[in-house]
C-alpha cells in the first residue's frame, strides 16, 4: 500500500455508516513511501499489525485518537507534538533509527512494551523530553541502543521499565536520563518475570524486507529464528539490511545493534475463526504484567549500560529498584540527586559498578539492603534524609551493617549522614543503635585529623568512647579505685590534726577520692608525696569518669 493512500483514508477517508465506528486496520501490509501525516487530525481508531514501513512515519503536531502499532517494523518514528485523545500503542515494533515524542500528549496509555528502538544521528533511542502520559506508561522489556530521554515528562499513573535493557552510546553519560521527571505512582525499574505459558513474543533474526509471514510459515520462520539465536547470542544489525532510504539526509546515524527483535504475530489463515484465548494471551503480552512485588526467581533484570539520571524527579508513591543492574564506568552515575518519593526500595542484588548519588534526595521510607550499595566509597549523602528505615521483609539489616554502610561508601568523612542515620533509629526507639552511631562517627572522624588530633581522639575512645560508652568509663572508675585502695592500703597518710586519731579505711578513703560528691568520712587525712599526686590524679579522674557515667545513665532514666 502507497503511504499518500493510507494517509487519505486517515484524513479525508469515508464517513462512517450509520451505528457503525470509523476505523482503520491493517494485517501485514507494507506501506510503501514516507507516511506523512504531520498537523492531521483524524478521530477514527487506527491499528496496524506485523507492518512494515519502507521509510518511515511522521506524525508530528498531528491530533490522533488511538494509534495502536503492533509488531510493525519501520526506520523512525517522528511524532513530536502529538496530541491523542487515546492510547499510543508501539508494542513489538522494531525501529532502528529512533522514536520521537518531544512534548507529545497521550490522553490515556502509552504502550512501548517489547519495544526495539536504535539511536538517531544525536545518539538517542526514544527521545520524549517534554512527554505528558495522563495514565500509565509501560515499557516492559524495552531495548533501546541509544539515549532513552525523559526530561520534564510528566506520567498521571505508574511508569514501568521492568526487564528494559538500555544501552547507551560511547561518548554519551546516561542510557537513560529523566531529570525532572513527575510520575503520578509508582516508578519500576525492576525485572521482568515472563507469564506462564505466554507464547506471543519471539525472537527474530530474518531480513524484515522479505515482508510479513502468515499461517504456517510464520510458525516455521519464528522456530527456526528461535533456534538460530539459541546459538548466536548477539545479532547485529548492519545498514545494509537496515536501508534508512530517503528519510535520512546527510550523515546517517550508526548501525542498529541489538539481541533478539520482537517477531510479529503469527497471522491464523482465518482470523476470524481465532478463539478468544488466543486473543487474550495476545493482549496480555502488548500490556505487559500485574505490578505486585514479585518475585526475582525466573526474571529478566533491568539492565542499564550507562548513566542513568532521576534528578530533581517526584514520585507520588515509590521508586522500586529492585533485580536491576548498573554497568556504569568512569564518571557515569546512578543519579538521584533531589529526588522526591514517600518510599524508595533499593534491593539489587548486585551493587552499581559507579557512583550512587542521593545527594539532598527527600525519602520517606527507606527500603534497602546491605549488599545493594557500591563500598567503593562512591556513594553521594550529602543533604540526603529520610523518615524511616524499613528492610525488606523477612530480613535483617543490624546496626553494624548500616554503619559500614556509610562507611565503605562515603570517599570522606562527613558527618550529617551519620546524623541523618542516628537520627532516623531515635525516631524508631532504637537509642541504643543511635549511640553506636553517633560512636562510628566520632571514629571515623578520628581518622581525618593529624597526629596530636588522633592522638587525642584515641585516648577518648580507650577511657570514655567519646561519651557514648558509659559502661567503658564505670570499668575506670572502678579500676582507678582498685589501684587507689592498694596503694593507700600500704601507705596510709598522717592525720590532719596530729592529736586526732580518726579510723582509717583504705577502700573508702579511695571512693571518696574517685567519687568527689561523695563524702564517706575520710576528710581528715592529710596525704604526701607521691600519695598527694596520686590523691590528685584521682579527684580528676573521678571528675571526668563519673560524669560520663551519670551522664549515660541519665539517658537509660530519660529512654524509660
Amino acid at each position: 500500500m502507497r503511504a499518500e493512500v493510507l494517509a487519505r483514508l486517515l484524513l479525508s477517508g469515508p464517513d462512517a455508516l450509520p451505528g457503525k465506528v470509523r476505523g482503520l486496520k491493517l494485517i501485514g501490509a507494507r506501506i510503501a513511501g514516507r507516511l506523512w501525516l504531520a498537523g492531521g487530525r483524524w478521530e477514527s481508531f487506527v491499528e496496524l499489525h506485523d507492518c512494515y514501513f519502507d521509510t518511515g512515519a511522521v506524525l508530528s503536531e498531528a491530533h490522533a485518537g488511538t494509534v495502536r502499532l503492533d509488531g510493525c517494523w519501520l526506520p523512525r518514528l517522528d511524532a513530536s507534538r502529538l496530541d491523542t485523545a487515546g492510547d499510543l500503542v508501539l508494542a513489538r515494533c522494531t525501529i532502528p533509527y529512533g522514536v520521537r515524542l518531544t512534548d507529545a500528549q497521550i490522553g490515556t496509555d502509552l504502550i512501548a512494551n517489547y519495544l526495539t528502538v536504535g539511536g538517531d544521528q544525536f545518539g538517542r533511542g526514544f527521545s520524549a523530553d517534554g512527554l505528558t502520559v495522563h495514565q500509565d506508561f509501560e515499557a516492559d522489556r524495552l531495548t533501546s541502543d541509544g539515549e532513552v530521554s525523559l526530561r520534564t515528562a510528566r506520567v498521571g499513573g505508574r511508569l514501568s521499565l521492568r526487564g528494559a535493557q538500555l544501552h547507551g552510546r560511547p561518548g554519551k553519560p546516561n542510557c537513560l536520563n529523566a531529570a525532572r521527571l513527575t510520575v503520578g505512582s509508582t516508578c519500576y525499574l525492576t525485572g521482568w518475570r515472563d507469564p506462564k505459558g505466554n507464547s506471543a513474543w519471539t525472537p527474530q533474526s530474518r531480513d524484515p524486507s522479505a515482508g510479513p509471514l502468515a499461517g504456517s510459515a510464520a510458525a516455521a520462520a519464528q522456530a527456526a529464528a528461535q533456534a538460530q539465536l539459541n546459538n548466536v547470542p548477539d545479532v547485529r544489525y548492519s545498514r545494509a539490511q537496515y536501508d534508512p532510504g530517503p528519510y535520512h539526509t546527510g550523515a546517517v546515524p550508526g548501525p542498529f545493534h541489538g539481541g533478539g527483535v520482537p517477531a510479529p504475530r503469527p497471522v491464523l489463515a482465518n482470523d476470524d475463526d481465532a478463539d478468544d484465548g488466543d486473543q487474550e494471551e495476545r493482549e496480555q503480552s502488548m500490556y505487559g504484567q500485574d505490578f505486585g512485588d514479585g518475585a526475582d526467581d525466573g526474571t529478566i533484570p533491568f539492565r542499564a549500560y550507562g548513566g542513568v539520571r532521576l534528578d530533581d524527579a517526584h514520585f507520588e508513591a515509590a521508586v522500586l529498584i529492585n533485580n536491576a543492574e548498573f554497568h556504569l564506568n568512569g564518571k557515569q552515575e546512578l543519579s538521584l540527586r533531589r529526588i522526591q518519593t514517600p518510599e524508595l526500595r533499593f534491593t539489587t542484588k548486585t551493587p552499581p559498578t559507579g557512583t550512587v548519588a542521593l545527594s539532598r534526595a527527600r525519602v520517606g521510607n527507606l527500603v534497602d539492603t546491605h549488599t545493594a550499595w557500591p563500598r567503593n566509597h562512591k556513594v553521594r549523602l550529602t543533604g540526603f534524609s529520610y523518615e524511616a528505615l524499613r528492610p525488606p521483609e523477612g530480613t535483617n539489616y543490624p546496626v553494624g551493617q548500616r554503619i559500614d554502610w556509610l562507611d565503605a561508601g562515603l570517599d570522606k568523612f562527613r558527618p550529617e549522614p551519620y546524623e541523618q542515620l542516628a537520627a532516623a533509629l531515635r525516631r524508631d526507639g532504637l537509642d541504643d543503635d543511635a549511640r553506636h552511631v553517633q560512636y562510628a562517627k566520632q571514629r571515623r572522624r578520628a581518622r581525618t585529623l593529624p597526629l596530636p588530633g588522633r592522638l587525642w581522639y584515641r585516648l577518648q575512645d580507650i577511657t570514655v568512647g567519646y561519651g557514648y560508652r558509659p559502661g567503658r568509663a564505670a570499668l575506670w572508675l572502678l579500676a582507678a579505685w582498685l589501684v587507689g585502695t592498694l596503694w593507700f592500703a600500704w601507705h596510709q597518710p598522717e592525720p590532719i590534726k596530729h592529736d586526732e586519731h580518726p579510723h582509717w579505711n583504705a577502700a573508702l578513703y579511695s571512693a571518696s577520692l574517685v567519687l568527689p560528691i561523695v563524702n564517706f568520712g575520710q576528710d581528715g587525712w592529710a596525704p604526701a608525696g607521691f600519695s598527694q599526686w596520686l590523691s590528685a590524679a584521682l579527684v580528676v579522674t573521678g571528675w571526668v569518669l563519673a560524669s560520663t557515667v551519670v551522664t549515660g545513665a541519665t539517658r537509660v532514666l530519660q529512654r524509660g
